[in-house]
């Protein structure tokens, strides 16, 4: 959310999970630090990652006591896992988790431990039928990958579904089950090499992947610093091209955007899930000179914006344009910063064009948050914008849409304001009726909003929904 993430690298924080960090360097660890460069992995005996092992090693996952998932007759491996949050709610929460194959009809069972009454099954556009018989739910998977189960008062339940990615596995640099620790913190990955990350599989480090062609890291292990965590952007694509993100979780454990690309092209990311919720840790963030990213069924838990897409530093980064990216049948999980999905507030680039959000669930917006907001607080020309399908789930949101040109403290200290136009917004839904366009001058317009069968506080958005200042012209609402 802020350009003081890639602009300012010195940070001071105190986090609680650093009480462990003398354990993460006893002896017996030391054998998990494998250079990223080994291509196979030892998978001894003792670090297979299952329910009766994973609490011996040094990671915040344990079995969950709260649940259990059986998909299809067999039972799920449930983790209860303590993620990064805000320093006012004790800068830890507790959420559970499952991983599964995803097959379209399959069975789903999830026993709850003690009696309750009320819960909410998400994505709810999908009307999916779940039959409550005392403290077990079963319903039939619809085609969908991932999917939350909330119930008043309790840690919630997420399940996050993938295709069987093995064949990604052949001639690969493969990250067995257990712990690997990055040289100096980060993997710097290479180009022409796929990185292959078993279930399990727990590196404990940043990534990063800049100036390189022809990446993938693929597997359902995880990213995750959750023991020895360090301020800044966690999984970074910079200056990088032909890309591929599948499968994998992130766990961020302190300040920072969960992913990042500044200046990076045809990257398809799909399946992910990302758990951190503390201030700034944005989920899929974009800058200055992406184009042709798209993600897909990813999971988002973030703290800040969902999705962050901007251009924080044309000094740093240069002006090229961002466009052409998408980002589609995802779900947001959002903590009490930010919003559902941001396209600014920095924006010092050129143009921001060709971006379409379709299907977006917004399963929860922590104390509000607009659904969608495009604060301009620079010179770009934004343009050809298409927010589609973007549900807010959130029944208490009294904020829907916000646009506005203007400067404000995340502005470059040399302010020139930018543009706004041929934004569409179709088949929306939020409870919420606030749509607020703020133009600059006669110059520096909003121009051209359309609103098509979009849905707000239970009706038809009508056109008396829409607060506007003379510098915007032509929002309609159909």
């Amino acid at each position: 959310m802020k350009k003081a993430l890639r602009k300012t690298r010195e940070w001071s924080f105190t986090l609680l999970f650093l009480v462990v960090i003398s354990i993460s360097y006893s002896c017996q660890n030391e054998v998990f630090k494998f250079s990223i460069l080994q291509e196979v992995l030892d998978e001894p005996e003792a670090l297979q990652m299952n329910v009766s092992t994973v609490s011996t090693l040094d990671t915040p996952m344990r079995e969950s006591l709260a649940y259990q998932v059986i998909i299809n007759g067999d039972t799920m491996d449930v983790w209860k896992e303590t993620c990064y949050d805000l320093p006012q709610n004790g800068g830890i929460t507790d959420v559970h988790t499952a991983l599964f194959s995803y097959e379209a009809g399959a069975q789903v069972k999830i026993i709850v431990s003690e009696a309750f009454t009320n819960y909410t099954l998400s994505p709810k556009r999908f009307n999916i039928p779940v039959v409550k018989t005392g403290n077990e739910l079963t319903f039939t998977m619809p085609a969908y990958y991932n999917f939350a189960l909330a119930i008043p008062g309790r840690a919630p339940l997420f399940l996050f579904g993938a295709p069987d990615l093995i064949s990604y596995k052949a001639g690969a640099v493969v990250f067995g089950k257990g712990m690997h620790y990055a040289p100096n913190g980060q993997f710097e990955l290479e180009s022409n090499t796929t990185y292959y990350l078993e279930e399990g599989a727990i590196l404990v480090g940043k990534i990063l992947i800049e100036d390189v062609s022809n990446v993938k890291l693929i597997g359902r292990g995880l990213i995750d610093d959750r023991t020895l965590p360090v301020p800044g952007n966690f999984v970074k694509i910079y200056r990088s091209h032909n890309v591929e993100l599948r499968g994998f979780g992130v766990r961020h454990a302190a300040l920072g955007w969960q992913v990042d690309m500044v200046n990076s092209s045809n990257v398809e990311v799909q399946h992910l899930n990302l758990l951190s919720f503390g201030q700034n840790n944005d989920g899929l963030d974009l800058g200055s000179g992406c184009h042709d990213v798209h993600f897909e069924h990813c999971f988002v838990g973030s703290g800040d914006d969902g999705f962050g897409w901007h251009a924080t530093n044309a000094a740093a980064d240069g002006e090229d344009p961002l466009y052409n990216c998408t980002a589609k049948n995802s779900i947001v999980w959002k903590g009490q910063v930010g919003v559902g999905i941001r396209i600014g507030s920095s924006l010092e680039t050129s143009t921001v064009e060709q971006l379409h959000f379709k299907d977006i669930d917004l399963a929860k917006m922590t104390w509000g948050g607009y659904a969608v907001a495009i604060p301009h607080s620079d010179w770009a020309e934004v343009k050809d914008l298409i927010f589609e399908g973007i549900r807010d789930e959130t029944t208490t949101n009294d904020r829907f849409v916000l646009a506005y040109i203007k400067q404000t403290s995340n502005s470059n200290p040399v302010y020139r304001p930018g543009t706004i136009s041929d934004i569409q917004f179709i088949d929306c839904i939020s409870s919420a009726t606030s749509a607020v366009f703020e133009g600059y001058d006669a110059n520096h317009m909003i121009q051209n909003v359309t609103f098509q069968n979009v849905k707000v506080g239970g009706r038809d958005m009508l056109q008396s929904d829409i607060v506007a200042n003379v510098f915007t012209s032509n929002i309609i609402v159909q």
